[in-house]
């Protein structure tokens, strides 16, 4: 039964990375990377047009670790090219992760087929509270950066959906602070 929720935590995790929107345009490859260098490093967002000392999602995370019980923080790897992603665990065996999508705003998050949407707000920031965002037990919290970006705040229970989402939210109130000013 363990391994079905760790599954089932883990493929929620990776749907909740992959529903946010479609990009326009046609694939490309990206450019050779130097074979000189020794080591190689993932692809970051464009973050341009954001505060130039705006953290990345895993060092926000990082900051609220302790307050928030947060542990095995990593950055998480696939998904969006546009994305800034890191999970975490927390001591009650959640999955935890923070998301930052720096081209797409609130209007652009795409819910599940069973989601159940309500508009709130975090801090003074616009927001979304999606329920069963990915499956039954999991909750997001999208908070708007400014009129074109925003940062999702999820939560995986393997208890309940009430669970996750008092989780998702007080993880929300924590990371709201480190946004950038949109």
């Amino acid at each position: 039964m363990t391994k079905i929720r760790l599954a089932a935590a883990i493929l929620a995790a990776a749907a909740l990375t992959a529903c946010s929107t479609t990009e326009p345009g046609s694939p490309s490859a990206a450019s050779p990377q130097s074979s000189t260098g020794g080591s190689s490093s993932s692809a970051r967002p464009d973050l341009s047009s954001a505060p130039s000392d705006q953290l990345s999602s895993c060092e926000i995370l990082t900051q609220i670790a302790a307050e928030q019980d947060l542990r095995d923080i990593k950055e998480r790897t696939g998904g969006a090219a546009s994305t800034d992603g890191c999970n975490a665990k927390n001591s009650k065996k959640m999955t935890l992760g923070l998301n930052i999508f720096p081209t797409l705003n609130l209007a652009d998050y795409q819910p599940g087929p069973t989601s159940q949407i309500s508009d709130t707000t975090v801090g003074t920031r616009k927001a979304k509270l999606v329920k069963e965002a990915a499956s039954q037990l999991d909750c997001v919290i999208a908070i708007e950066i400014s009129p074109t970006s925003r940062a999702d705040v999820f939560a995986y229970s393997i208890n309940s959906l009430d669970e996750a989402c008092s989780t998702a939210e007080a993880l929300a109130k924590a990371v709201e602070p480190s946004l950038p000013k949109g």
